[in-house]
């Protein structure tokens, strides 16, 4: 694909799809984007030749006869990059992490564009792994906060703390279903449920759809996550408000996202790797997982993983 390319201004347009970064802790989400949009038009623009846009002319003394003039075609430079800079890389992400968080970010180049705005409307889900301290209150419910409050915690059991979660879970699953438009005493809500295929078909406030622990070392307590219309700051609130519900007070230590959408963390390119050839490759691997037809408002999304990867691989992208 490389060789066949003529032009750096055709290379930054062929670049077009859906692709996805992991984003370590301590780096602000737009900050990384703009970087990443810099570097590949940096990139494309050194690797590959200049093409003039369109030719001017002059009329210049003939090399034969001084006393007449001839037509000179000369190379229009209104596109050239010590002109223009570098090309540009039109580049959006729709669900970004904030600076203390990391994980799965899905960005969207060109018209890979309005495939990630369509994922808001699909109501996708996303998974994380959200780690907790209890013991402490800050004032933006982090670790890394103004400690303001101390507590005791030697009451708190893995028994205890598998109960709260579960109710919690359970009050956000009878939200869920009045989203997704579905009686919670029919069995239509019943099938969904239990196949863990229930989520709001319109917007709605964040909604945990499935939640448990994973790990209790006191003081410390990892939670899996799957949720919607969610935000870091939101999940950290939610650590804090399990602390209150168990007569004590809980920090978020770690807020780490591992799936939005289809898309994984063994999806994700690292960030030394977003490269016009990685960035490439990684947008043609994912055309199967965001294909029109699985942004459909209302498509499965909890199918396997098998079925995933066999399913629409060689569906045209439209």
């Amino acid at each position: 694909m490389l060789q066949t390319t003529k032009s750096a201004a055709e290379v930054a347009s062929r670049l077009s799809g859906v692709f996805a970064v992991y984003k370590p802790p301590g780096l602000n989400s737009s900050k990384m984007i703009a970087s990443i949009k810099e570097n590949l038009g940096k990139e494309i623009t050194a690797t590959f030749p200049w093409e003039p846009h369109r030719h001017d002319y002059r009329l210049l003394p003939s090399p034969d006869d001084p006393t007449q003039l001839t037509r000179v075609d000369i190379p229009s430079l209104f596109k050239h990059p010590l002109v223009k800079g570098h090309e540009k890389v039109p580049m959006y992400c729709q669900f970004p992490l904030d600076t203390l968080s990391s994980g799965v970010v899905v960005l969207g180049i060109r018209d890979g564009i309005k495939k990630v705005r369509a994922m808001f409307d699909a109501h996708y889900s996303r998974q994380y792994i959200v780690e907790g301290k209890f013991g402490l209150a800050t004032d933006n419910h982090d670790a890394s906060g103004k400690v303001v409050e101390r507590t005791t915690y030697d009451h708190i059991s893995g028994e205890k703390l598998a109960r709260v979660v579960s109710f919690l879970q359970r009050n956000h699953q009878n939200l869920t279903t009045e989203y997704a438009g579905v009686d919670i005493q029919s069995q239509e809500a019943y099938e969904l449920a239990s196949q863990g295929l229930l989520r709001p078909r319109m917007t709605s406030p964040p909604l945990v759809l499935a939640m448990r622990c994973l790990e209790y070392r006191p003081p410390n307590f990892t939670l899996e996550v799957q949720c919607v219309h969610e935000t870091p700051q939101w999940l950290r609130k939610l650590v804090h408000d399990i602390g209150l519900e168990l007569r004590s007070t809980a920090v978020s230590t770690k807020v780490r996202r591992t799936r939005d959408g289809y898309f994984t963390s063994d999806d994700a390119l690292l960030i030394k790797h977003c490269k016009y050839e990685f960035v490439a490759e990684a947008i043609e691997r994912s055309r199967h997982l965001v294909s029109w037809k699985k942004l459909k408002p209302g498509s499965n999304f909890a199918r396997k993983d098998s079925e995933l990867k066999s399913e629409e691989l060689h569906e045209e992208d439209r």
